[in-house]
């Protein structure tokens, strides 16, 4: 008897390991079929933005599943090129980063940005890996491209927004902000404009 229930407790634990195994390559597909949807949009954006510039025309508008892309914003140090959708929602953020906050891309003012925490590394997955003086590049639909260095990184709690004051008047300042320690926390990246000398 006892080593009936020791084998179906056994087969139970199995089962459960097989089935997260399972689930957790079904997600990782999911989100690479994502990612490539997510590259592809760049593409067609930037693509956009280069012939538009020529003809001085407004590149119009492109979206992703129903929601308007505002740019691009591109980390290098940790691989990411993504559109940045026009709102913050629940449902937005499952396709791509957000806009959260300030008026528009490049514009005078912090523009915040939200985006999941994956496991694998996509979306702002990563951001945890980005130090003082790392990157961040955001190009807006009319293709000015603005580099912006990261000058603080630090966790909050999920109703603390004050991260989306600007820090210094008058500056183009980016605000990142995704989920941290299994959504109790949040992790904020703040970067400021690099003056053109």
């Amino acid at each position: 008897m006892k080593n009936r229930i020791i084998n179906i407790l056994l087969a139970i634990l199995i089962t459960g390991i097989i089935v997260t195994i399972i689930l957790i390559v079904i997600k990782y597909g999911r989100n690479q079929k994502k990612e490539k949807e997510l590259k592809d949009v760049v593409e067609i954006v930037t693509t956009k933005i280069k012939e538009n510039k020529e003809d001085n025309k407004p590149i119009g508008n492109i979206e992703v599943k129903g929601y308007k892309v505002e740019g691009i914003i591109k980390i290098s140090k940790i691989n990411i090129e993504y559109p940045i959708l026009e709102k913050t929602t629940d449902e937005a953020m499952q396709y791509s980063v957000t806009h959260f906050w300030g008026d528009s891309v490049n514009a005078i003012g912090n523009y915040t940005i939200a985006g999941h925490n994956n496991i694998d590394g996509t979306m702002f997955g990563n951001t945890d890996r980005l130090e003082e003086g790392d990157i961040i590049e955001l190009t807006g639909l009319d293709g000015k491209k603005v580099q912006y260095k990261i000058f603080k990184q630090y966790i909050i709690d999920p109703e603390d927004v004050n991260c989306v004051k600007s820090v210094k008047a008058g500056t183009r300042e980016v605000t990142l902000i995704t989920c941290q320690n299994g959504h109790k926390n949040r992790l904020v990246t703040k970067a400021r404009e690099i003056e053109q000398e």
